[in-house]
């Protein structure tokens, strides 16, 4: 059999074959932030089409985490059980579903901090994630994943380039992922040890002084709690991923990247037993089992499954993937919620 469409167990919980929905803003949430129909149509038609593990992701948990207008939030019980009955859609197909918890505060390149969190701020911060992680498991979700890339708060902490706290929070490597550390322990205490508990992070910052391939195998290695990290990169400048600027990107080229992070996932293997998923321009099946021969356990993707719902299944089928790594997708997201463009 395929490798792609073997199961793998992750902690306690099996996923049917090799494919993770990666986590992605996806636009499609009312200003009190719950979904809206065309988002949790979105989610049944994944789980129809067999993806393994389906991550809705950026989730605001609370109010000063809150980043866009669109924003899905899990702050309240309400909001959690908006999404309850989707969960049972997923898992009676044979899926299984995760939660993306986010703070979305973001640094851009050349802004000046005016003050550091907290210590207050930050416990607040730890407890708020802790909440929604068990707003999650009493709908019946299968764990959740904290977002620590890309430049957003937690990756923040971790990263030296943004990080020059001279307290607990900063400085060391130890210092820096402190935050993630205990927020991991204090869903694990909440949730249990067969929760699922995740990490989107960055293999690299792309940039010098920041985030490195070897402090993410060192990361990995150190918080033990953490059953599943996935592995992305890039921060401050949206050249270095995919995630802006059409024009920019389609003029370099940018966009027919196949597989930007497969080169960091060796590494991270290399220093800890945990399970990796990797995103990031898998578009091609030679790629994706190159992911898994690297070292991955799980191939994430947004773009294919924004082109095609159904990318899973039809891989099954022998059938090509659909998207062309145009970014339309996100680059039009001004005009509503994500989507294909190429393929409508």
């Amino acid at each position: 059999m395929d490798s792609l469409f073997t199961p793998v167990t992750i902690n306690h919980t099996t996923i049917q074959n090799r494919f993770m929905r990666s986590a992605t803003f996806m636009h499609a949430c009312d200003s009190n932030g719950f979904p809206k129909p065309e988002l949790l149509k979105y989610y049944k038609n994944l789980a129809d089409g067999k993806m393994g593990l389906i991550v809705p992701g950026y989730f605001h948990v609370q109010k000063a985490g809150k980043a866009v207008p669109g924003q899905g939030g899990l702050a309240t019980d309400q909001q959690a059980e908006a999404w309850r009955y989707i969960v049972k859609y997923v898992h009676d197909q044979g899926s299984k579903m995760m939660f993306q918890l986010a703070d979305g505060r973001f640094i851009k390149k050349g802004l000046i901090f005016r003050r550091y969190l907290s210590e207050m701020e930050i416990s607040e911060i730890i407890d708020n994630f802790r909440l929604a992680a068990k707003r999650v498991q009493n709908i019946g979700g299968d764990g959740i994943q904290i977002h620590a890339a890309h430049g957003y708060l937690i990756s923040q902490f971790l990263s030296p380039y943004t990080n020059k706290r001279q307290d607990r929070y900063g400085g060391s490597p130890e210092n820096r992922r402190r935050i993630l550390v205990e927020l991991a322990d204090a869903i694990r205490k909440e949730c249990g040890k067969e929760f699922l508990i995740a990490v989107k992070y960055n293999g690299s910052d792309c940039l010098e002084g920041g985030f490195t391939p070897n402090d993410a195998a060192e990361t990995a290695a150190a918080i033990k709690d953490v059953d599943l990290w996935e592995v992305s990169c890039g921060m401050l400048d949206p050249r270095l991923t995919s995630r802006f600027n059409s024009k920019w990107l389609t003029k370099k080229g940018y966009e027919k990247k196949i597989g930007y992070n497969l080169d960091y996932v060796p590494t991270i293997r290399a220093k800890t037993d945990a399970k990796i998923a990797v995103c990031g321009g898998l578009r091609s099946k030679g790629s994706m089992i190159k992911s898994i021969k690297q070292g991955a356990d799980l191939v994430s993707m947004s773009r294919a499954a924004i082109a095609d719902t159904h990318v899973v299944k039809h891989l099954m089928e022998g059938q090509n993937i659909k998207c062309i790594g145009c970014n339309k997708c996100f680059t039009h997201m001004i005009f509503g919620s994500v989507k294909c463009y190429v393929y409508k």
